[in-house]
């Protein structure tokens, strides 16, 4: 029997009783090689009602009798012929019972090994009338194999049964694998054939007085730990709590229960249902969806702080997808377990999710592309964005569109696959904003005008308290057909986009004022004519 070793990260180490299969070994002879065994299945040999035409079908036979408490018949399985007077002093029943005690102790018992031809597996470098069903290997080492050997029946016909060679070992191997007298005397106090599950009674018992021992010492210990991993102050220290009272101590019973049986001994229907493991799998379900949802309000926690409740909205889907996975997961371990040929199932699933991903293609994308808009985070909800043409604020970041709301008070929903590839400029990012407007002066203006209204300009951005002193510019920079240029640059004091609204007006003012006291005026878009050496008609002026 193997003992698994488990590590529990946050809790303790532990290990899990899981017996492997023991396969069958050949007792190799002192001037002989051994050789592997090749099952060959041909007919099923002579008609027998306890279906002993083939090995196989006989240790089938046994194991079930075994199994079902029914050791008279398990008897009929034995070769009770030429016994040493010591072991043929006791009944066929007696023996039976022990020797099913010394395998539900000592190996894991694997039918499926032994030979289903009824003349025996070929090539094994043992008799042909012998097959060896499992190697028993006592705590010392010592290794005795178990054979079954094919004999005559009564009216001739050949069957198979546990040789006689075999069964004359019973006696001391079950004194090798006997209990202690504690557990003994529990035995006797249960009939022999009260069971549950293929597990007899007396062992329930011994395994609930040790369940009952190790859940609250368990659940002790899992809240001291959870005091050491957080602290009740703490938001999340109610999950932490949760996890390292609840799934974990789940598991850790468990490991103590599979240990108790480990050393009991389970007959072969019961491994059988232990192989399942039906609860371990359902218990780290149970963890790794603890684990997961901890995570989670970690991260929750940490992403509000940081001020991106968007993202934290996000983890929401994202641990259920997580959880979905885990499920599916322990579902087919179990499957695989339970004898399912999950290839199959996993060829459907391929094929299936395959479809499903086609379906969901464009879905797909716009959940990728928010993962990316939460994870490189270039906005958040309330940030004033320009995306292509449209200029707003941002109003939600959802799994498959980002809102957002325009200076007009409209709505634009943008799917996040093209967020996450096309350019977003956010405006409430800038730790400053660019005041640059361009003035168009008439043809009319005069060069001491222009250094007028340059000068004065400059020293008004200078002077004013909400802009930038450097970089200032005030350049007289181009001609155009219908005007002269003079630009402005510099950047106010502001992050707020409405606040630098007003300011900017206030600038705007002030270089009109400051415009008409240099005797200028704009120009507007048109034509000017000039007429030399007479006056231009009214009508024509502009």
């Amino acid at each position: 029997m193997n003992i698994i070793k488990l590590v529990f990260p946050l809790f303790f180490l532990a290990f899990l009783c899981c017996p492997g299969h023991l396969q069958a070994q050949d007792e190799p002879a002192a001037t002989e090689t051994v050789a592997v065994a090749v099952p060959v299945t041909v007919d099923k040999g002579p008609e027998d009602a306890l279906g002993r035409g083939t090995p196989r079908s006989s240790a089938i036979g046994f194991l079930d009798a075994c199994a079902n408490f029914d050791f008279e018949k398990a008897a009929e399985y034995l070769d009770l012929r030429n016994l040493p007077d010591d072991v043929s002093d006791i009944s066929g029943h007696e023996l039976a019972r022990q020797l099913n005690h010394v395998l539900s102790r000592s190996v894991w018992l694997d039918d499926y090994n032994v030979s289903d031809n009824p003349e025996g597996a070929k090539g094994d470098g043992l008799p042909e009338y012998r097959d060896q069903l499992v190697v028993v290997k006592t705590l010392d080492g010592e290794e005795y194999p178990i054979w079954m050997q094919r004999v005559p029946r009564g009216d001739g016909e050949l069957i198979w049964k546990i040789s006689n060679r075999s069964v004359a070992l019973i006696p001391d191997l079950y004194d090798e694998f006997s209990y202690d007298e504690p557990i003994e005397t529990i035995r006797q106090w249960f009939p022999e054939d009260a069971s549950f599950l293929g597990i007899e009674a007396f062992k329930w018992f011994i395994v609930a007085i040790f369940a009952l021992i190790a859940w609250p010492v368990f659940w002790l210990l899992g809240l001291g730990l959870s005091r050491v991993f957080s602290s009740p102050e703490r938001e999340i220290y109610p999950l932490v709590r949760k996890v390292f009272t609840g799934p974990l101590v789940f598991i850790a019973v468990l490991v103590t229960i599979g240990a108790v049986l480990g050393q009991l001994g389970v007959g072969a229907y019961a491994q059988d249902i232990m192989k399942a493991q039906t609860l371990t799998t359902i218990a780290f379900v149970w963890v790794a969806w603890s684990i997961v949802n901890l995570f989670k309000k970690y991260r929750q926690n940490k992403l509000i702080e940081q001020g991106r409740p968007g993202a934290a909205k996000l983890l929401r889907p994202i641990t259920t997808l997580v959880n979905l996975m885990i499920a599916i997961f322990g579902l087919l371990f179990w499957l695989n377990n339970v004898g399912f040929n999950i290839t199959t199932v996993l060829a459907g699933l391929g094929v299936g999710g395959l479809a499903v991903a086609l379906a969901l293609q464009k879905p797909i994308e716009d959940m990728m592309g928010a993962l990316t808009i939460f994870n490189q985070a270039p906005f958040r909800v309330g940030d004033l964005c320009k995306y292509g043409g449209a200029l707003g604020t941002i109003e939600d970041i959802g799994l498959r569109t980002t809102r957002m709301r325009t200076l007009t008070n409209t709505v634009v929903s943008i799917p996040n696959s093209r967020i996450a590839y096309l350019e977003v400029e956010n405006l409430s990012y800038r730790e400053k904003i660019r005041y640059w407007p361009t003035l168009r002066l008439r043809y009319d203006t005069s060069r001491e005008q222009l250094q007028e209204i340059r000068d004065n300009i400059w020293n008004m951005l200078l002077e004013n308290d909400r802009v930038y002193e450097d970089p200032v510019r005030v350049r007289f920079t181009d001609f155009e057909e219908d005007a002269i240029l003079i630009k402005i640059h510099c950047f106010l004091k502001t992050t707020d986009f409405a606040e630098s609204l007003e300011i900017g007006e206030d600038l705007n003012y002030q270089i009109m004022k400051i415009v008409e006291s240099a005797g200028a005026r704009f120009a507007l878009p048109g034509t000017q004519m000039y007429i030399e050496g007479g006056s231009v008609p009214e009508p024509f002026r502009t």
